[in-house]
């Protein structure tokens, strides 16, 4: 439907803007009537990315198409006088949905936004650097030793080099967004988790099993028809190494298998009673 509303609107003056002028042709959809790019508004709150207002009845509307998240509304002035607040789930654990979240957040934010992320980062990157710089000298090295005469054509030596080394990844800084992407699918899963007699205790537990969820995200985990881990391929690039999260973090790698392992099993279970 986009390429038809282009068709119908080209020629756009602009390549690309900072502040687009929509237009909604679709229920869940809009253009840019300087640019031509496209405004798509997913239904659910993970994949969202629509400029969002809240409304009174704690309702979420997307602010371009006038789309309304398909989630549980709440008045904000909505209370009960004679109801008692408890911390209790519904499973009879002391630990409430704000808890794990707040430990989700703190985890997810150490493992990729935190001092020892970071400090990570930086050597990590300059590790790799190095790497290639010496590359690079020993290919010129070689090609002096040949007979090289003049100046050498860097792209071609560089090509080369980053073709020997092509295995070599820059850590990349992850973004406040990509980190709360994380968050919320890792605490969704958590609480399926929970809703299938999974006891998730704060502490160690929580820790062990965002940071398994955590690299996990990477390629996803199914278990037959059913996404028991939706990927989100962005994290590869901003994630520690494996090998590193003990040095760094002092987590132990095995995590990560065995909370693979234990979340296949709870719902190979749960799917065959």
């Amino acid at each position: 439907m986009h390429a038809i509303w282009k068709t119908i609107r080209r020629p756009f003056r602009h390549p690309s803007c900072a502040r687009c002028t929509w237009e909604v042709y679709d229920a869940n959809a809009a253009g840019c009537l300087k640019c031509g790019a496209q405004h798509v508004c997913y239904s659910n709150a993970v994949d969202n990315r629509c400029p969002l207002e809240t409304c009174d009845d704690h309702s979420r509307v997307c602010t371009i198409t006038g789309q309304v998240l398909r989630e549980v509304r709440h008045a904000q002035n909505e209370f009960l006088d004679t109801a008692i607040q408890s911390n209790k789930d519904e499973s009879g654990d002391n630990n409430s949905m704000m808890d794990i979240e707040a430990e989700v957040h703190a985890t997810v934010f150490k493992l990729l936004q935190g001092e020892q992320a970071i400090r990570y980062r930086q050597e990590e990157n300059a590790r790799q650097a190095k790497k290639i710089s010496i590359s690079l000298h020993k290919v010129l090295r070689q090609a002096k030793m040949k007979g090289l005469t003049g100046l050498p054509n860097v792209c071609t030596y560089v090509a080369e080099v980053m073709n020997t080394e092509r295995n070599i990844r820059f850590v990349q800084e992850a973004s406040d967004d990509l980190a709360e992407q994380c968050t919320k699918r890792i605490i969704v899963c958590l609480m399926n988790l929970k809703t299938k007699g999974v006891k998730i205790t704060s502490g160690l537990r929580i820790q062990s099993l965002t940071c398994g969820l955590l690299y996990l995200l990477r390629t996803g985990l199914v278990y037959g028809n059913t996404i028991l881990v939706a990927s989100i391929e962005e994290i590869s690039t901003c994630i520690p190494h494996e090998n590193k999260l003990e040095a760094y973090f002092g987590i132990s790698s095995k995590v990560i298998c065995e909370t693979e392992n234990e979340i296949k099993l709870v719902f190979r279970e749960y799917y065959q009673k």
